[in-house]
């Protein structure tokens, strides 16, 4: 099998492993989806009120619900967003599984194939459990000295070296605030997916989200809280959804990047915008030790 690059296999590999941290707010912390705790512990997804992330030694993804579904019987986004990080978190798994021929295959992962399996996994749960819902999408995988990310819709992925930013996604949309979606009644699919690699370093930190932190932070935001509580994954990602937050909250706040992305639409809008948040950072590191994959 060919690997992910094209290049022959190299023997001599950067073994970095991602420190991480994750937080989030849910934008109505009482209308959450009710799940019994045996239901919760099944998934191996975090859920935010309709966003749904997870987190690996090598690998991240976050999900945003698309709330349009609101008022729809039926429709549960979270849900939706819930299984497809759930499934795509599996997936990785068998990486690290040795009777998986996923094992042997460790550096050839690509984060669109996650993708695609997790939404064709969530598609067949949606029609057994007569399940509505749309998400968008990301998917971040570490490998050798490389991110292999694949972004489908608004969520958001950045990398900062030494105090600046040498990566950062970009929305991708229909239209404004219609973002590329997987799920009922959308024609996107996961590989629609934008594809990203990104050469990493020992110390670099990657800070990914939901449009709810990117639609209310600006680049200088991020990076003012970045150099504030450097090497502390955990404590940056706090400090961002807070001051996210903040800014969705404060209605006299002067301005947000969905604020100027709107008034370049020639839409009248004042301020941040309410949503679920979910931020995850991770910092990359050299790792103490590897699994023998001979």
């Amino acid at each position: 099998m060919s690997s992910f690059f094209d290049q022959p296999f190299q023997k001599t590999r950067h073994n970095y492993v991602f420190a991480h941290g994750a937080s989030g707010f849910a934008k109505n912390p009482g209308k959450a989806p009710v799940l019994t705790p045996e239901e919760d512990r099944a998934y191996f997804s975090v859920q935010v009120g309709e966003d749904s992330y997870f987190r690996r030694h090598d690998a991240l993804g976050v999900a945003d619900g698309v709330g349009g579904w609101s008022g729809t019987t039926g429709a549960n986004p979270a849900l939706y967003s819930r299984k497809l990080m759930h499934y795509a978190y599996l997936e990785l798994e068998k990486y690290d599984n040795i009777e998986e021929e996923a094992f042997y295959d460790y550096f050839n992962a690509n984060p669109v194939d996650i993708l695609e399996k997790s939404f064709e996994q969530s598609t067949r749960d949606a029609k057994k459990e007569g399940l509505i819902g749309s998400s968008t999408a990301c998917i971040v995988i570490l490998r050798d000295d490389e991110l292999r990310i694949a972004n489908l819709g608004d969520c958001g992925v950045s990398v900062i070296r030494r105090n600046e930013f040498i990566f950062r996604t970009e929305e991708q949309q229909h239209s404004f605030n219609y973002p590329y979606q997987l799920g009922t009644g959308s024609t996107d699919s996961p590989r629609d997916a934008q594809m990203f690699t990104v050469k990493v370093e020992s110390g670099d930190i990657v800070v990914m989200g939901t449009d709810g932190i990117f639609d209310n932070l600006f680049d200088e935001d991020i990076l003012e809280e970045v150099v504030k509580c450097v090497s502390e994954p955990s404590v940056i990602s706090d400090a961002l959804a807070k001051r996210a937050k903040s800014v969705a909250e404060d209605t006299r706040h002067h301005g947000s990047p969905f604020q100027s992305r709107a008034m370049q639409e020639g839409l009248y809008y004042q301020g941040g915008k309410q949503d679920d948040m979910s931020v995850l950072v991770a910092i990359i590191k050299a790792a103490e030790d590897s699994p023998d994959r001979r």
